[in-house]
């Protein structure tokens, strides 16, 4: 099962632990250095729980922002992708460092509330018997009892997958049975929609009045935007250190994918031979997710299908410009962000079928370029090359340890959804989040 880490300063040990005892109450796992056996190597164990965690909840307080521990933990976990959770319970406002990141306040000494147990519960696992949220009293102030969850209806998906498992069952009694004509019935009729082609994707199409003219046999039908030749100002002042300096960069005309590469789409490369199965097939090779981004699949797969269909990875600067256009926007759609224009941190708890964010469309009308899943780009990993970046189509590096993947996922937070935001992960890397969106030059 799962973990979560908690970082805090131990001069607030008693509400960390009350926070940790209400956690595992609930089924929860938790790790907490308080109850480490101090005859191991402590520094390395920290380092071990807190890269395997699932999530991580930081405990804001004047004491642990002074805390070189505390703050090194907050650091490691933000770049190994972890879920964070920042939990204010002494101060006048979140530390700057996750001031982009959804927070929640304890002050006072009381538990979190409903909401901060249903994010956690997106992203963490609990043990099989705990079906319902439990508060327990302790001698911190209770938690409010949380409101009935109200049931779901059941969706289009649900409805797919109750298909495909008639079909299969169907199937499987027509080889007992040896019935001749449900087998021939089951050969000649077509795989319903979902499986072939996203339902909500339309056919190759014009952008913005200019034609699409990259032959369609070439990218087996996928829909591309053209993306116009010009400048743009890649970077941000306001981010991390390897987002800096704000540069203009010119860029030549090239496509992009207009949506992310599905299950369905990476599924026929890996029929034709040509690409790997993702290394955890739990969505692929469920009808369900048909239509959801395809996952598990590290750098040189994503090459790989890229290639087979004629295309390539995005660089950084292509990535970048798709995702916003000229204007300096902050996220795809422009500034601020909300649940029904991105799939991150708190809204959706997994992956969902690509374009289903109407409002989260860029400026060139590609989906999803913000969260749902990170997208692979071409480009070898510095935090020190936007200081001397060519200012005419750039690369990237020559060489490096690490690829850089773009636009964040499901379980990210906001901050790093923005479209300047850039990750560094060894290409042999796999996630739940991590997925394909290809490109396109076009020839001189």
């Amino acid at each position: 099962m799962s973990h979560i880490f908690i970082s805090y300063s131990h001069k607030n040990t008693r509400y960390a632990h009350t926070l940790a005892d209400n956690l595992q109450s609930m089924g929860f796992n938790v790790w907490i250095d308080g109850r480490l056996d101090y005859g191991s190597q402590w520094p390395l164990e920290i380092q071990a729980q807190l890269d395997s965690c699932a999530a991580f909840i930081v405990i804001m307080t004047p004491p642990a922002f002074a805390s070189e521990w505390v703050q090194s933990e907050l650091q490691r976990a933000k770049r190994k992708l972890k879920p964070i959770f920042p939990m204010l319970l002494e101060g006048d406002e979140p530390w700057l460092s996750v001031e982009s990141t959804q927070f929640y306040d304890v002050r006072g000494e009381k538990l979190p509330d409903a909401k901060f147990y249903s994010a956690v519960r997106r992203v963490v696992s609990v043990g099989q018997n705990d079906t319902t949220l439990r508060y327990v009293k302790n001698e911190v102030n209770p938690a409010p009892t949380p409101h009935p969850v109200k049931p779901k209806k059941v969706s289009t998906e649900i409805l797919v997958a109750l298909i495909g498992a008639i079909v299969t069952i169907v199937t499987a009694c027509a080889t007992i049975i040896g019935g001749p004509l449900i087998q021939k019935w089951l050969s000649s009729t077509p795989i319903p929609a979902v499986m072939a082609t996203v339902e909500s994707l339309p056919t190759v199409e014009a952008n913005a009045g200019i034609p699409f003219v990259v032959p369609a046999s070439d990218l087996t039908d996928i829909p591309m935007v053209l993306i116009p030749a010009g400048q743009f100002s890649m970077g941000s002042g306001n981010g991390d250190v390897d987002e800096q300096p704000v540069h203009t960069v010119y860029l030549a005309d090239f496509y992009m994918d207009k949506y992310e590469v599905t299950n369905v789409l990476y599924k026929d490369c890996v029929t034709a031979g040509a690409c790997d199965q993702p290394q955890n097939t739990r969505n692929y090779d469920n009808l369900q997710y048909a239509n959801h981004p395809v996952v598990y699949v590290d750098w040189n797969m994503a090459k790989a299908y890229c290639e087979w269909r004629g295309a390539g990875l995005p660089t950084e600067a292509q990535w970048e410009k798709a995702a916003r256009g000229a204007d300096g926007r902050s996220y795809p759609w422009g500034d601020g962000i909300e649940c029904n224009k991105a799939n991150y941190l708190g809204c959706v708890g997994d992956t969902k079928a690509v374009g289903s964010y109407v409002n989260g469309q860029s400026l060139n009308g590609i989906y999803d370029m913000a969260g749902n899943v990170w997208e692979w780009t071409a480009d070898w990993y510095s935090d020190k090359y936007y200081e001397n970046s060519p200012v005419e189509n750039p690369l990237g590096p020559d060489s490096g340890q690490y690829r850089v993947l773009r636009g964040g996922a499901w379980n990210q937070n906001e901050y790093l959804l923005r479209v300047s935001a850039r990750l560094g992960v060894e290409p042999a890397n796999v996630f739940f989040g991590f997925g394909i969106r290809c490109a396109r030059n076009i020839a001189p």
